[in-house]
């Protein structure tokens, strides 16, 4: 793995991360210079806005809720075998909690999403336990 893919790999994980429980006005400014495309729907008669940002080999798709506050992004690779270099620079970049299953940021959690069509890193916050 070069130099310049190590940057890639932490340049779309830092932007993920950096827009988790922030609005969509905060999160467009982040992108200015990529290509970007919002989306609105309804799901379980909620409205809800996606944000899809464009890399190089990759793209980021940002949630929001009906407040407009991100809550949690996918990054969907190109080349799904990149996903073994993602998962290598998390382990070595990040601690990883096996009791969460993911690599734990300052505020997320870093998880492998893997389904029936396609796998991604999924983005989301680390949940405060309301009860400590």
């Amino acid at each position: 793995m070069t130099q310049k893919n190590n940057r890639n790999y932490a340049e779309q994980i830092t932007l993920g991360c950096l827009a988790i429980n922030k609005p969509l006005s905060f999160v467009k400014t982040i992108f200015l210079n990529r290509e970007q495309n919002e989306n609105h729907y309804i799901f379980n008669a909620q409205k809800e806005t996606s944000l899809e940002v464009r890399f190089e080999s990759s793209t980021l798709t940002c949630l929001f809720d009906s407040n407009k506050m991100c809550k949690g992004a996918f990054l969907f690779l190109d080349d799904t075998m990149e996903l073994i270099h993602y998962i290598d620079y998390c382990s070595k970049t990040y601690p990883c909690d096996r009791l969460l299953e993911g690599w734990i940021t300052q505020n997320t959690i870093i998880q492998i999403n893997i389904d029936t069509k396609e796998c991604s890193l999924l983005i989301v916050p680390i949940r405060q336990n309301k009860g400590s």
